[in-house]
């Protein structure tokens, strides 16, 4: 094991971190020292003192292993988290340590679960560190290493690249592992820059605007109020966030050449094209029911509170602008498939992945078109892409395992004492990193209440969700590997 390599690239992922929390500081000192300024800035300088030992004592390596590829990754998103719950811890409040603990995971998981039953008692330096939880997590902190990591291009770069995005995320970039960095870079932060102007035009003040562009940009859901979305009650600005919540799940690389060339021709792209309609068709179905069962009256108020769910589902954002413990069962299938499913790869959702999903009902049905015609040599396709047999077998490996996972989990969590419904709901959640639940919890509500041992099982959750399973299983086999 290559130690020193792994430490360096690690205190890297903890000096962003650093940099981050002294942001915080400043946010504080902006609105007049209030009570998260101490926390903060010994946070970040105890952050920053063990990111940068071993950048200061540990010599440079050549490049590694899978191995220690698959150690890093893990190791960075354990420590981070590790470290990011320390302004919670040293703020105090409502936090224990299990429930900093679980807030930090949530934060960089992008799943957007809290523990606060009011969120909005914070201090506003702690509530920009919420947020910043989000950004770090959503863009990978491994991301961030690959940009300052040149040495590091050839095995290491490819291989955390992939860990990161996922295998089907490198399918359309057509760029070398450091310039897909920057393009992601550059896709993440143009977002945020235009949501936060488009939303402080639509009257949101700019703190908030900020950082509910930070959390939709990552697909998180960490909120600046109560009440979510529905806390600025205008349609305007829930427009505005539905639209950025699609195009946040959308592959950054197909959004960077659509940019590039002044083209729609993304929109072609057949896993777009299924994501889209599956939105639009959930989207009529869920207002159509909240019509039929009663709880809507209103058609215009029907659809506005059905797409914005739909979307913040679907894209594993996790806000809310409406109450669905009333809504029909219809309507929360719905979600919950839509959790499940998750929008695109090489974007910052949860969930299996659009992608997955396509490449599971392509290889569905080229095995029916092979059961009819034995004699045929067919395979199954993307658009105008044939999918070779590892694709498909690891995508239906990968749904096998995600939906076990789920399943253990709600095990677990009903062990606990949770009724099934809630264990379900927020095992599918957690696993997601959606953060919506539609049980006893509502659409505001919060995991304060939950015990600390299904606290534990929703952060173990939230890593392989997070993660997408194969590098931390990995990690636990590690001994075995040759």
């Amino acid at each position: 094991m290559n130690i020193n390599y792994v430490s360096r690239n690690v205190g890297i992922a903890l000096v962003f971190n650093a940099a981050f929390m002294f942001l915080g500081v400043l946010v504080s000192l902006c609105y007049g020292l209030d009570a998260s300024f101490s926390p903060l800035l010994l946070s970040g300088v105890i952050t920053l003192a063990v990111g940068l030992f071993p950048l200061i004592f540990v010599r440079k390596s050549g490049i590694i292993s899978v191995k220690e590829g698959f150690f890093t990754i893990v190791c960075t998103w354990l420590l981070v988290c590790l470290f990011g719950a320390l302004p919670y811890i040293l703020w105090g409040g409502d936090f224990s340590v299990i429930d900093a603990w679980f807030e930090s995971v949530s934060g960089y998981t992008t799943t957007g679960c809290t523990v606060l039953s009011d969120v909005e008692a914070l201090p506003h330096g702690l509530l920009f560190w919420r947020s910043s939880t989000h950004y770090l997590g959503g863009l990978g902190v491994v991301v961030f290493m690959i940009l300052v990591l040149p040495y590091a291009r050839a095995t290491f770069g490819l291989r955390l690249s992939t860990l990161e995005m996922g295998s089907l995320s490198k399918q359309n970039y057509k760029f070398k592992v450091t310039e897909t960095a920057r393009i992601i870079l550059l896709v993440y932060v143009g977002l945020t820059v235009l949501q936060t102007v488009c939303l402080v035009l639509a009257g949101v003040g700019f703190f908030d605007a900020l950082n509910h562009s930070m959390s939709i940009s990552a697909t998180g859901g960490f909120s600046t109020r109560n009440a979510s979305a529905a806390a600025f009650n205008s349609p305007v600005v829930e427009t505005i966030m539905i639209v950025f919540m699609y195009f946040s799940g959308l592959h950054f690389g197909l959004i960077y050449l659509a940019f590039r060339s002044k083209s729609l021709r993304m929109f072609k792209d057949p896993v777009i094209k299924f994501y889209s309609f599956v939105l639009i068709g959930s989207i009529a179905i869920t207002t159509f029911s909240l019509l039929v069962g009663g709880t809507e009256t209103n058609f215009l108020s029907a659809l506005r509170h059905s797409a914005f769910m739909n979307v913040s589902a679907a894209s594993t954002t996790g806000f809310a602008n409406a109450e669905t413990q009333q809504w029909p069962v219809a309507a929360i299938l719905i979600f919950f498939y839509l959790a499940f499913q998750g929008a695109g790869s090489g974007s910052t959702t949860g969930g299996v992945k659009a992608d997955r999903i396509c490449v599971s009902v392509s290889s569905l049905k080229a095995r029916l078109k092979r059961q009819l015609h034995m004699n045929a040599v067919i395979k199954p396709r993307m658009g105008n892409r044939i999918l070779d047999a590892d694709i498909t077998g690891e995508t239906n490996l990968y749904l096998v395992f995600f939906s076990s996972i789920i399943f253990v989990g709600a095990i677990l969590l009903s062990a606990t004492g949770l009724d099934l419904k809630t264990a379900v709901t927020t095992s599918l959640a957690c696993t997601a990193n959606t953060g919506l639940t539609f049980s006893s919890l509502s659409s505001f509500g919060n995991y304060g209440d939950f015990p600390v041992v299904s606290k534990i099982i929703f952060t173990i959750e939230m890593f392989l969700g997070r993660l997408e399973i194969y590098p931390v299983l990995a990690f636990l086999v590690i001994r075995r590997w040759k």
